[in-house]
């Protein structure tokens, strides 16, 4: 981008002005009428727009598509539940409690489609892709903690499919679905149209992301082909994290799992070192305009003590009447049972707060710009006592970290 005068840069859509306040969301590159915003990664890898401005017209339509700019007033969810599938198979894929799966399965039965995140270039990159078809729902399960590209394709792929009066799901986190519902506009507001926020820490640097994965394949001396963050081998609340190697024997798999609490990369997301700077002040807290809202029920011991929690219990608010009628859809698939806000909040308190950075954050992401290396950064941050917090006595019987080659896990 060339140097600007003071007028052009008073010229310029706001989005340019955002800085840190920038979600990284896209809808402003996918609403403009002249393709003349493109998000490029900074050195952390975080994406940010760049307006070209020879080409732009200054139409607004970017800054009115903007989360960061478009900040709507807090709606508490109409009503609360705990649940998890009926499929026990399913019910263990899945991060948490499987209704994420059963609502894309209802979708696409009926001739819709999902957008949802997927790994790509052997988990390197982690984009939105759109699915018609149940033999790919797989690859847009799970919980992935790192940020996903919504390009402009998804946008219009679901605008598309809307206007050709096919049903659309769409889950992200709170400010991707903002995003994509001010993109949308109208069309958000149709009965074919389902959105999805998932409970959100914060994005962690995709630059640190990559780094790591290149830290663990010199290790194992082999490349990695998939990555699980939420493995049950060690059951839900005590997850692990299942890196899957690439072999010679195509009918053979390598695998090595670190318990959750053991996994550095997990731990310096989770004490908020790596996340992006928009995450400390997130603009759609329960603000977001989804029709319903998926995580982890964390704390559901406490709250609901009568409910077995091994395999994964899913928090689930119904935030508009398209989002009750569409979790009653699919309710006989599911063990569920009403919940309140209140029984949710003290696990997830991300839900409805931004989380602290960590003290030393912009130290930390500024030896990843630098290129420190891994084993070096490891040594600087373990993260473990502020970690202690987030673990919340969920280990159980869980003692270290579980680290050896396993064979034939699926």
């Amino acid at each position: 981008m060339r140097e600007m005068n003071n007028a052009q840069k008073h010229a310029l859509p706001t989005i340019c002005t955002l800085d840190d306040a920038c979600c990284g969301c896209g809808a402003c590159s996918a609403t403009c009428p002249k393709r003349c915003i493109e998000l490029d990664a900074d050195a952390a890898g975080f994406k940010y727009p760049v307006v070209d401005i020879d080409t732009c017209v200054r139409c607004g339509r970017c800054d009115s598509v903007c989360p960061a700019l478009n900040r709507e007033k807090r709606v508490d969810p109409l009503r609360a539940f705990w649940a998890k599938s009926k499929n026990e198979d399913e019910l263990k894929r899945s991060s948490s409690g499987g209704v994420f799966a059963l609502l894309a399965r209802a979708v696409l039965a009926d001739g819709g489609v999902v957008a949802g995140a997927a790994w790509g270039e052997g988990c390197r990159t982690l984009r939105h892709i759109v699915i018609d078809d149940v033999a790919n729902l797989d690859s847009i399960m799970r919980s992935k903690y790192v940020q996903s590209s919504v390009e402009s394709d998804v946008y219009e792929a679901l605008h598309e499919a809307l206007r050709s009066s096919k049903p659309a799901l769409f889950v992200g986190t709170a400010c991707q679905v903002a995003g994509m519902r001010r993109f949308l506009g109208d069309l958000a507001m149709s009965d074919l149209f389902l959105s999805v926020d998932v409970i959100c820490h914060g994005a962690p640097s995709p630059a640190l992301w990559h780094r790591w994965l290149d830290f663990c394949e010199r290790n194992e001396e082999m490349e990695i082909s998939d990555v699980n963050f939420r493995s049950k081998i060690t059951g839900w609340s005590s997850f692990s994290v299942l890196y899957k190697y690439k072999t010679e024997k195509e009918d053979t798999s390598n695998f090595s799992a670190n318990l959750f609490t053991e996994d550095w990369y997990m731990r310096a997301f989770l004490s908020n070192a790596s996340l992006r700077p928009a995450c400390f002040q997130c603009p759609a807290k329960l603000s977001c305009g989804s029709d319903a809202t998926l995580g982890d029920f964390w704390g559901i011991q406490s709250a609901h003590p009568e409910v077995s929690a091994e395999d994964g219990v899913s928090v689930v608010l119904a935030n508009t009447s398209k989002g009750i009628a569409a979790l009653e859809f699919i309710m006989p698939h599911l063990d569920y049972g009403e919940s309140s806000l209140e029984k949710v909040l003290p696990g997830n308190s991300p839900l409805e707060q931004p989380v602290t950075p960590f003290k030393e954050r912009d130290v930390f992401i500024a030896a990843v710009v630098e290129g420190t290396s891994v084993s070096e950064m490891m040594s600087r941050y373990d993260f473990k006592p502020r970690f202690v917090e987030r673990v919340r006595g969920k280990l159980g019987s869980v003692k270290r970290a579980m680290k050896e080659k396993l064979v034939g896990q699926p």
